[in-house]
């Protein structure tokens, strides 16, 4: 636990205009270090950032936290707020109808809406102060205004209802019978729509589940939804894993790239269509891990949450520790092949090795890079999935200076919120997190996190919040 050491330059000791903390190692997320810093907060913004010779104005107080370490809060540029993590939003990748009915799908939707601010709290005290939501039910939109102004949530960006080429059997799995999640592209004017009234909501981005190559109308279809966001000032969004599709959604103007190309390493032509566009590349290589065990949860093994901090919300930790209470019942035999095969050598060489080398390769072309986690989908669960994905990209050959940079300014310029957070200078929001361990030596050091400030309220990371 973190202890202050306190101390106030007015004379009176009350009602100081300033909160000055000083002593500690940060990092601004630009790349630049400052030892023994001081960082100046007035109003829950950032007055003055800088080394121990940055004068101190009166009437602050002063907080001495020498020997710690400080670095921007940590945004998730790929999150789906309206679902849980869990399978009982993503059914169909269980490949069985093992919940005990639609009715249980449909109220683990509503839970989500309705409890959102579980996932803010779990969000925060992963020290993660801003999350993009690229693609969801329409009600995320709204998040960006409702929760910028909430102390206990962290920064919103999000983009909606996605578009996809997948089937009417597949999208209508899916799709709640209300504020639908998806919608199957069918025509030029329907694609047109979606982009409209996505902007008109006032999304940040619309998101492309998926493209197909091989059907022509499709892809034309996507040369006119490309040419609607042109229109309406927006920007394209892109899911795919392949080589081919990432450069086709790159050709039709996309700006961000999730998931990442796994099939095939990356050529030169791909690098520079991604500099030509000066897009962004969000790899989501640490969802293995979180995969295992949530197939462990469908065949009855409880699973063991890193979580020490309890940030998790009480359904999602009962899920994963009692999952006998939500499967009826499941032919767990293509289940344990599919851990098996998650555990292979096999799989390590054919499926976790290339997006590892293409982040790689990326990253030395000099390709921005942002860091996200897909949370939502199942084991990728909000706030505490941040950790493994940023060890992952660490274990790709990514140095732990360049994550923290990675981490934080690059994830503000997916939410398109540089301009206000995502670093630590003068004038941007009092965002960070507090640390024991220093995280340019080990990314892993993140875990270390003792407290997280949003909008200058300055909060410990192991306790509730009060409501």
């Amino acid at each position: 636990m973190l202890i202050f050491f306190i101390s106030c330059n007015n004379s009176d000791n009350t009602n100081p205009e300033y909160t000055v903390y000083q002593g500690a190692t940060l990092f601004d997320g630009t790349g630049k270090k400052i030892d023994s810093s001081i960082i100046i907060i007035n109003k829950g913004r950032i007055e003055a950032v800088g080394d121990e010779n940055t004068a101190i104005p009166d009437n602050a107080e002063i907080i001495d936290i020498t020997g710690k370490y400080i670095t921007p809060g940590l945004i998730d540029a790929h999150v789906h707020l309206s679902a849980t993590g869990l399978f009982d939003t993503r059914p169909g990748q269980a490949k069985e109808k093992y919940l005990d009915s639609l009715n249980y799908y449909l109220s683990a939707k509503a839970w989500t809406k309705n409890n959102v601010e579980k996932y803010y709290e779990a969000y925060l005290r992963s020290g993660v102060t801003g999350v993009y939501d690229t693609g969801g039910a329409p009600w995320t939109i709204s998040l960006q205004e409702t929760a910028e102004n909430d102390l206990n949530a962290p920064h919103v960006a999000a983009s909606g209802t996605l578009i996809t080429p997948a089937s009417e059997e597949f999208v209508n799995s899916i799709n709640p019978p209300v504020e639908k999640e998806m919608i199957r592209l069918t025509s030029d004017s329907l694609g047109r729509k979606v982009v409209q009234y996505n902007t008109y909501l006032g999304s940040t981005g619309i998101k492309i589940w998926g493209l197909a190559l091989e059907d022509e109308e499709f892809m034309s279809r996507m040369e006119a939804v490309a040419d609607e966001v042109e229109k309406l000032g927006n920007k394209l969004i892109i899911h795919t894993h392949v080589l081919d599709d990432a450069k086709a959604a790159l050709q039709l103007g996309a700006k961000l790239l999730v998931h990442g190309v796994s099939h095939k390493v990356v050529d030169e032509e791909f690098i520079n269509l991604f500099k030509k566009n000066n897009a962004l590349y969000t790899p989501n290589i640490g969802w293995k891990k979180a995969s295992i065990y949530s197939m462990e949860a469908l065949i009855g093994e409880a699973g063991d949450i890193e979580d020490p901090n309890q940030v998790l919300d009480e359904r999602t930790r009962r899920f994963i520790q009692s999952p006998g209470e939500y499967i009826s019942s499941l032919d767990t035999t293509g289940v344990q092949e599919g851990i098996k095969g998650l555990r292979s050598e096999e799989f390590k060489k054919g499926h976790d090795s290339i997006p590892m080398l293409n982040l790689k390769k990326l990253w030395e072309a000099g390709v921005t890079i942002v860091v996200g986690t897909d949370a939502g989908n199942p084991g990728m669960l909000h706030g505490i999935s941040y950790y493994d994905e940023l060890e992952k990209m660490q274990e790709a050959g990514i140095p732990a200076s360049d994550l923290i940079v990675m981490a934080t300014r690059n994830g503000a310029m997916a939410m398109e919120r540089l301009n206000d957070i995502g670093t630590l200078e003068k004038g941007k929001m009092a965002d960070l997190i507090i640390l024991e361990k220093d995280p340019s030596e080990d990314i892993s050091n993140i875990r270390s996190i003792t407290h997280v400030m949003r909008g200058g309220l300055l909060r410990p990371v192991n306790e509730k919040f009060e409501k």
